[in-house]
């Protein structure tokens, strides 16, 4: 049966029908005004503008008021850009002095702003150019079928998979959750207006498909894996009863979450393991926190910079990492700064032309472009940290100039908090662990901090040269590669001589076979996707740290990815159910 491959955009198992969405298709053509209608024209474009800014603010309301105001900020750019003089004050020139029709005019525009957009190379200029045709849509909406909804569409009775070439803000919006079982598009990234909004919904999607679209027919049933990214176009029964069984397994462990959250990560032979939670939002910290973490092991802080088009103030961070501080207290929060770039580029950061954004400004590089960035959020940290335990962690770190650099800024950060009189705390200061170059100068890395955080998601990136976010790639990309099990024993070998603790945060950990991985490699402090934490501790109490030993050494010897799941499967099949297992590879 047809699977594809994308990009996992929100979590979940989806079965159903299949149910194709097509968006309003506005064929814009070349139309003159005569000279005395062009201030009438220009009347009714600045009534269509209003029109499409006031359906865009009770969209942000009717979204803050169901998910909350981090998602509702999706919308902001919009507004910005229906307010933009670069595209107002142009569309104007082309009906005053070219004699446009108002539509001709906006759209003439709108091309103009996506051929310069697409120009630049970095992924997130696909977000802004599905905010750009969410503000087309709306606009010419109102220009040419003011009546009319431009988002209708007629739906089956029962529930379905969506299924789109791409779906806009706007759309993801107006869902009815009860009738969509999941969503896979075309095109999209994790990081995407519509990805965040799936997963504040809770509805699994997959983007990055490429051609689904034209792949799949209303009422041909699917299933979405948006765990893993996978799609099954026509399932066989041996295919349905799998996903049927994980689902099962799931809602049993849903069942037992009280049960599981009050019981420890210990093996069978009585060692004690840390098991913490990744967070990506602060209204997940209730949920996260009621299946019994060890703490937060990765707070990601990208959720304040979306739909922003300016730095976000310090006492925003601080209040929001306050919360999360006083939900966990005494538990650690470990706060990992931006990690912006590659795929995440919020509207305040220039859009750099560049080949590879993976490999350009990224991560801590970011902070010396825009040193207020760092700053702002540097001194809500410490503010935070007087308010429980809480721990600073710095991506992409690939030399100790970069950590020293960073401890000038703390200690800076520090004395203007002292001179203004308000509370503050310093904190431990971790590094991620993500690159080889990282691992191979660990040990020199650990004379300037306290801890480590192995992060496996780039970690695979960067050693296999595989773009974790390309589907089309997803086969070469490969988590339990030979290769990134001597990097990940390098350093954990360099944590220990060190004596610094060291964590795993990356998507291995949220996955049985993984995390068995991970555990061989000698990791013991692990920090998954709070939904996966009663299953891991369910398989940490399974297995017995002496066997685990004995099983690392054969894993060494592997060649090959597949002969090392295969291996884990052969030493742990007998003890631990490893049928739901993702494998975490395209190419299982």
């Amino acid at each position: 049966m047809p699977r594809l491959q994308g990009v996992p955009a929100s979590p979940g198992i989806a079965m159903g029908p299949a149910h194709r969405l097509s968006g309003p298709n506005f064929h814009v053509p070349h139309e003159n005004i005569e000279p005395a209608q062009v201030e009438a024209e220009i009347a009714r474009f600045n009534e269509a503008c209003e029109r499409a800014k006031e359906r865009t603010r009770e969209l942000r309301c009717e979204v803050e008021s169901r998910l909350g105001s981090v998602p509702a900020k999706i919308f902001d750019p919009q507004l910005l850009m229906l307010e933009d003089p670069d595209l107002i004050e142009a569309t104007l020139r082309y009906i005053r002095d070219s004699f446009l029709t108002a539509q001709r005019a906006f759209d003439l525009r709108l091309l103009e702003f996506r051929s310069q957009w697409l120009e630049v190379t970095h992924a997130m200029v696909v977000d802004r150019l599905a905010d750009l045709a969410d503000v087309r849509m709306r606009v010419l909406s109102a220009l040419i079928e003011p009546d009319d909804n431009y988002f209708a569409t007629e739906w089956p009775e029962e529930p379905v998979i969506l299924v789109a070439s791409e779906l806009v803000p706007s759309r993801m919006a107006e869902l009815d959750r009860d009738r969509v079982l999941g969503i896979a598009t075309d095109a999209g990234t994790r990081t995407s207006h519509a990805s965040i909004l799936a997963r504040s919904m809770g509805v699994p999607a997959i983007v990055g498909l490429v051609d689904v679209s034209a792949r799949v027919d209303n009422g041909v049933e699917m299933i979405l894996d948006g765990h893993r990214g996978r799609v099954v176009i026509n399932p066989s029964d041996t295919e349905r009863e799998w996903f049927r069984n994980r689902d099962v397994q799931l809602r049993e462990v849903q069942k037992d979450l009280k049960e599981l959250a009050a019981l420890e990560p210990v093996t069978l032979d009585g060692t004690r393991l840390e098991l913490h939670a990744n967070l990506e939002l602060p209204s997940d910290a209730g949920m996260a926190a009621a299946v019994g973490p060890d703490g937060v092991g990765l707070l990601r802080t990208e959720f304040l910079v979306v739909g922003m088009n300016v730095i976000p103030e310090e006492e925003e961070q601080y209040q929001a990492f306050k919360s999360i501080t006083e939900v966990f207290d005494p538990r650690p929060v470990v706060i990992r700064t931006y990690d912006l770039g590659g795929d995440k580029f919020p509207m305040f950061l220039p859009l750099l032309s560049e080949e590879n954004p993976f490999l350009g400004w990224r991560g801590i590089r970011i902070y010396t472009m825009i040193p207020k960035l760092f700053h702002n959020q540097v001194r809500a940290i410490l503010r935070a940290a007087a308010c429980g335990t809480v721990r600073m962690l710095l991506p992409l770190v690939n030399s100790v100039d970069e950590v020293l650099a960073v401890r000038e800024v703390i200690a800076k950060a520090k004395r203007e908090l002292e001179e203004e009189g308000l509370e503050h705390a310093l904190c431990p200061i971790g590094v991620m662990l993500e690159t080889p170059a990282a691992i191979a100068i660990a040990e020199i890395l650990g004379r300037h901090v306290d801890f480590f955080s192995l992060g496996t998601n780039d970690l695979a990136q960067y050693a296999l040269a595989v773009d974790r976010g390309n589907a089309q790639l997803s086969e070469y990309y490969d988590p339990f590669h030979p290769a990134l099990l001597r990097l990940i024993r390098d350093a954990v070998v360099a944590a220990r001589e060190t004596g610094l603790p060291i964590n795993s945060c990356g998507e291995s950990a949220s996955d049985t076979l993984g995390v068995l991985l991970l555990i061989s490699c000698g990791l013991r402090s692990l920090s998954c996707t709070p939904s996966a934490i009663p299953e891991i501790k369910k398989l940490i109490r399974s297995i017995d740290l002496e066997h685990v030993e004995r099983v690392a050494g054969q894993l060494l010897d592997a060649q090959t990815g597949k002969e090392v799941r295969e291996r884990l499967r052969a030493a742990f099949g007998d003890v631990v159910d490893l049928s739901t297992s993702a494998g975490l590879s395209g190419s299982q």
